[in-house]
């Protein structure tokens, strides 16, 4: 590693821990901050179940996947449980309001609805290309130029109530 390497982690590390020790600083900027460590937290318990998941399978035959869904649900239960472990540890010496758990959890969220957008577009892009078509038929039912359409128009109007509740100190 360099020695560059080394000064922007201490950075990144001391203005974390200068942001959390105050309590309405930044909200947004606190907020993204605990996302992205917890995303990445949880991502790396995933791949640890994934690894152990085939770990066990490889080592005894009669040991196999059945239902990848129930699997998949017992790691986001564990991987849930872990990440709320850790953010109890990290609570003895950062503070987390209300507010900045609420802004996480509208990360999570407008994240969600844009993954589905962005999936709506890509999955169908040969129709995306040809939505002059779709209005010229008057295919305006169909469902990929709902989603394209309509759900970044829903992030748009949370972001704007956020803001507006954030200005009136409703959150």
């Amino acid at each position: 590693m360099h020695v560059n390497t080394y000064f922007i982690v201490a950075a990144i590390i001391l203005v974390v821990f200068l942001l959390f020790r105050s309590e309405h600083k930044f909200e947004f900027l606190k907020a993204a901050i605990l996302f992205v460590i917890q995303l990445c937290c949880s991502t790396i318990n995933f791949l640890i179940f994934m690894v152990i998941a085939y770990l066990i399978m490889s080592q005894w035959d009669h040991v196999n996947l059945e239902n990848l869904f129930l699997l998949l649900a017992a790691f986001v239960v564990l991987s849930g449980v872990f990440v709320y472990w850790g953010m109890r540890l990290a609570s003895k010496i950062f503070k987390f309001s209300t507010t900045t758990l609420t802004l996480v959890e509208y990360y999570i969220q407008w994240s969600l609805i844009y993954v589905t957008v962005y999936q709506a577009i890509f999955s169908n892009i040969k129709h995306i290309t040809s939505i002059t078509n779709f209005i010229r038929v008057g295919n305006f039912l169909d469902p990929n130029l709902f989603v394209v359409a309509i759900l970044p128009s829903f992030i748009s109007v949370w972001i704007a109530v956020i803001l507006y509740k954030k200005s009136i100190k409703a959150i």
